[in-house]
């Protein structure tokens, strides 16, 4: 397979540090070389910006502005994209990027990134990614995202989500996106989903993964999916569906010691491009 790994560098505000640096040391730990190795033709592309907007927000949309352009440009040259990223907005402009209609989302996460302005306690714009992907928020900021359509909540699919706000479980109970809680439920909501969805798109926050198998960050909650059954879970979705393109997320360095979930991140990535599911 042709792998795109596209490097979403993202400094301003709390990227700088954290999150932001889990790119960087997964491709610090080989995660190319682990590619090649295993038969995938590897290029990696880095989207960058630093400095160039004067709020989280704007910085946000621009980002994602050119990480679309990117994600488009390998979807023409026949690549698959597989994007590290620090923050989960970057699900906006792959989705652009991808511009596949129809298209269904799997996102794995502890949290539901489902809070909008109005029911945000922290104002953190990741926990609106899932969101804004629907079009539940954020509607003329998205729209200027090149390719972006939002994507009916009917075809989401929202796995191992656990630490919710108040506010966001209400609103996630009467949306129509369907919660895996546990991994024996999934096969069952990917059959559904092929009844509405084509392709898919795979979010992966590796907080989706219990921190008995490597703490990803410091968001991290328990009673999450175990390294083998997340690696399970993404063979179940790439053998039902054709997969266009994933993502890797909210991976901090910082909370990872003993660099289990390094580890776990780099078998993730090998899950996602796996031929033979």
């Amino acid at each position: 397979m042709d792998v795109r790994l596209i490097q979403v560098a993202y400094h301003l505000g709390h990227e700088r540090t954290g999150m932001g640096l889990g790119p960087v040391r997964y491709l610090e730990a080989g995660a190319a070389g682990e590619l090649t190795h295993r038969g995938h033709t590897v290029h990696v592309e880095e989207v960058r910006l630093e400095g160039q907007a004067s709020d989280e927000v704007g910085a946000v949309f621009e980002l994602n502005r050119r990480l679309a352009g990117v994600v488009r440009q390998a979807v023409a040259d026949g690549a698959f994209p597989l994007v590290l990223a620090g923050n989960c907005s970057s699900s906006l402009g792959i989705l652009a990027g991808l511009a596949e209609p129809d298209i269904g989302i799997v996102w794995f996460d502890a949290h539901g990134d489902f809070n909008t302005p109005e029911t945000t306690r922290s104002g953190f714009f990741d926990g609106m990614a899932l969101a804004v992907a629907t079009g539940r928020c954020w509607r003329e900021l998205a729209a200027s995202v090149p390719g972006f359509t939002a994507v009916g909540e009917e075809r989401v699919l929202l796995v191992a989500a656990r630490d919710l706000d108040p506010a966001e479980r209400r609103l996630l109970e009467s949306s129509a996106v369907t919660r895996v809680a546990r991994a024996a439920e999934l096969e069952a909501a990917l059959q559904r989903l092929a009844g509405s969805a084509r392709g898919v798109y795979l979010h992966l926050d590796l907080d989706a993964l219990d921190p008995e198998d490597g703490r990803a960050n410091a968001y991290a909650a328990a009673g999450g999916f175990s390294l083998a059954e997340l690696e399970a879970a993404i063979g179940a979705v790439r053998k039902r569906f054709a997969l266009r393109g994933a993502a890797l997320t909210a991976y901090d360095p910082a909370a990872d010691a003993s660099g289990r979930a390094c580890r776990a991140g780099m078998r993730l990535m090998q899950a996602i491009v796996a031929e033979d599911a």
